[in-house]
């Protein structure tokens, strides 16, 4: 199901500052898959490439819209998402813009995860999160991926 991007934008706007600085753009969010697209420029380390802070920050909001979006979708009157745990692997330094993706694997995997948070009023899983690189001819590689272990709340 889709979700309104410009909603979810207002919603990271006003509840988590740090959102207006990493220059993302929205280009996919439904309760299956989120993908933002975010500008090297403004995530900037000293060696011009990208801050691992910030992909650690960047993969922890997709994640994070990820399960605002499923909560959306699935009618569940809650915004008590948590990441309880986040580990993060840089595999190459990038030095383009990037792409994240975070996705559940499966609809099986998606909907268990809302069903047990509307059975027990509390759910907690990993999310995995893929951070890519763009490369030349349109092509892309993994630069880091996060896995976060998310809490969500009734």
């Amino acid at each position: 199901m889709e979700i309104d991007a410009q909603d979810f934008i207002q919603v990271l706007s006003d509840k988590i500052k740090l959102y207006e600085h990493l220059g993302i753009t929205v280009a996919e969010l439904n309760s299956h898959r989120v993908v933002f697209n975010v500008s090297l420029e403004k995530n900037l380390n000293h060696k011009g490439t990208a801050f691992g802070g910030s992909l650690y920050a960047t993969g922890v909001l997709s994640a994070y819209a990820l399960v605002l979006a499923g909560l959306k979708a699935y009618h569940i009157d809650t915004e008590n998402i948590v990441i309880a745990k986040g580990v993060i692997e840089y595999h190459r330094p990038i030095e383009s813009d990037f792409t994240i993706v975070c996705e559940f694997p499966d609809l099986q995997t998606e909907q268990a995860f809302y069903q047990e948070l509307q059975d027990q009023h509390r759910v907690r899983a990993d999310l995995n999160v893929q951070i890519f690189k763009e490369g030349g001819s349109g092509g892309r590689s993994l630069g880091a991926s996060l896995v976060g272990s998310f809490v969500v709340r009734m």
